[in-house]
């Protein structure tokens, strides 16, 4: 019995390293490096997202959402500190090259540009809906200092819900607009934007536009851009939909960035979608697919097709490399946050 015991433990491990992308050792495996507590304020259960690198530290930052917290990786002493609270129910996040952290203000619809250096002290932000999470609270409270970069509204409409957003070389901001309800957003809330897309805001974050003037799957129906990565050299744009064609897994689609952002050749890349992204410095992109297996797909970003996964023991959210050297991937996954340790790094942007 103990022969044929270890001789699972062996093929099941066996089975793990060999759907083991390239980029990663076939010994490496997924360290779960916290559990977010489920606060009195939290909403339903914590739920981790929004992974991204600050190119300055290598700090890697990131959300749960569900109890209106910004966290941060402090990759020197490997300790993780709540960064900001509350955060506007941010979602997803990016870093843009003035070295500012881009976040989906989820709760006002609006993107923030928060300093990772300076505090501010301000009267403690009301929430939209009294009745859920953190209640209001009188005085002040010091946060880190951010400002309002998009007031969440296109053409006088309110937008659906900025989910996850992309800093282009020349500074400008792709960000994707679902509508799904929440509960932290006045009750009685509908859509009113006709269409979930794409928009850009220019370098200068003062003029909205809308990227697409539709979102739709490969078979014409209409989809919900949630997944969003830019290329190193701002020459492609990839956004990813949990809803393909039939309303099934989700696909993934390349656009040409041309001149002012103009978005154009759209064409499938990938047969199915994902929530966040990341790509490395050797031609590889990193999803949270919605596979009957939790983990990240890794795909070649030249063909599309998948070269190989990594198990994680929940669901992924959201993925980033980070680190001084950005040789690790840190994967938000439901409530927890992990790591593995890869051959590769994350790619750079251009500058």
């Amino acid at each position: 019995m103990r022969s044929q015991f270890l001789t699972c433990l062996l093929a099941l491990a066996h089975s793990a390293a060999a759907q083991l992308p390239p980029t990663v050792d076939s010994n490496a495996r997924v360290t779960k490096l916290a559990t977010l507590p489920r606060e009195s304020y939290t909403v339903d259960q914590p739920f981790t997202e929004g992974a991204t690198r600050d190119p300055a530290t290598g700090d890697v930052y990131f959300v749960d959402q569900n109890s209106n917290k910004i966290l941060k990786w402090t990759v020197a002493t490997n300790q993780l500190s709540v960064f900001m609270h509350p955060a506007g129910y941010s979602n997803g996040m990016t870093f843009d090259k003035a070295g500012k952290l881009i976040a989906c203000a989820d709760e006002r619809n609006q993107l923030w540009e928060i300093s990772t250096n300076v505090t501010k002290s301000i009267p403690y932000p009301q929430p939209l809906n009294p009745n859920v999470g953190d209640r209001g609270r009188s005085g002040n409270i010091v946060l880190p200092e951010y400002s309002v970069i998009m007031d969440g509204k296109y053409n006088g409409k309110q937008l659906g819900g900025p989910n996850d957003v992309w800093a282009m070389p020349d500074n400008s901001l792709y960000f994707t607009d679902p509508f799904w309800s929440r509960k932290w957003w006045a009750n009685g809330r509908r859509a009113e934007q006709e269409v979930n897309t794409v928009y850009r805001l220019s370098p200068d974050r003062k003029t909205l536009t809308r990227a697409l003037p539709n979102f739709l799957t490969s078979d014409g129906r209409a989809g919900s851009p949630n997944g969003i990565i830019g290329s190193p050299d701002g020459k492609t744009l990839y956004v990813a939909a949990f809803q393909g064609p039939g309303n099934g897994g989700g696909e993934t689609y390349a656009y040409d960035v041309g001149a002012n952002g103009v978005l154009s050749n759209r064409r499938r890349w990938a047969q199915f979608g994902s929530d966040g992204m990341t790509m490395d410095n050797q031609g590889n992109m990193y999803m949270c697919a919605p596979v009957s297996q939790s983990g990240i797909t890794v795909v070649s970003i030249a063909t599309g097709q998948k070269v190989g996964f990594i198990p994680v023991p929940e669901q992924p959210a959201n993925v980033a490399f980070g680190g001084v050297d950005q040789s690790t991937l840190y994967i938000t996954a439901k409530t927890g946050f992990y790591s593995i340790p890869t051959k590769v790094k994350g790619a750079h942007l251009v500058k």
